[in-house]
């Protein structure tokens, strides 16, 4: 990690940098993200993508900013709800309908998720959540008994 990136992951686990990506964040990155076709967010360098999902109780497009990690061919995303003891909605929405849209650059398409449940495969994306931000580590500590899912994407097209 460049002196940078240090820095914004030393100041997202900071009181002030928490408030920040809870609050802030959600609200910049989208039309940022939309400008730059998914390639500049406010946390930039850190990979961040638009996730559109379907809402698995009204049947509508949601749309929120979502860090993310390129594995391969895949994408995995990290459903910590920054460390709450409930997944988040966008989790229980790929569940019920795994079909989204992601807007991230070069990532861009239809994807279809699916929950990594392999507990090696499980243990090595961990390891790369952490390796982007330690927070997560942090967040795996607030969330009580609850196991934080990741969720593998798979390109369906661009």
């Amino acid at each position: 990690m460049s002196v940078y990136e240090r820095t914004l992951e030393k100041f997202a686990r900071t009181p002030f940098g928490d408030w920040y990506m809870k609050k802030i964040a959600p609200r910049v990155d989208p039309p940022l993200l939309r400008l730059t076709g998914g390639r500049v967010s406010s946390v930039y360098p850190v990979p961040v993508m638009l996730l559109t999902t379907t809402g698995a109780k009204t049947g509508l497009p949601r749309t929120l900013p979502l860090l993310y990690i390129v594995d391969g061919d895949h994408l995995i995303l990290i459903a910590s709800n920054y460390g709450k003891t409930s997944h988040p909605a966008w989790y229980r929405n790929l569940v019920a309908n795994p079909r989204a849209e992601v807007l991230a650059g070069k990532h861009s398409g239809t994807y279809v998720a699916s929950e990594i449940t392999d507990p090696a495969e499980r243990d090595r994306a961990w390891d790369l959540a952490l390796d982007m931000y330690a927070g997560y580590g942090d967040y795996e500590g607030r969330a009580g008994d609850r196991r934080i899912p990741l969720i593998r994407l798979d390109r369906v097209s661009r």
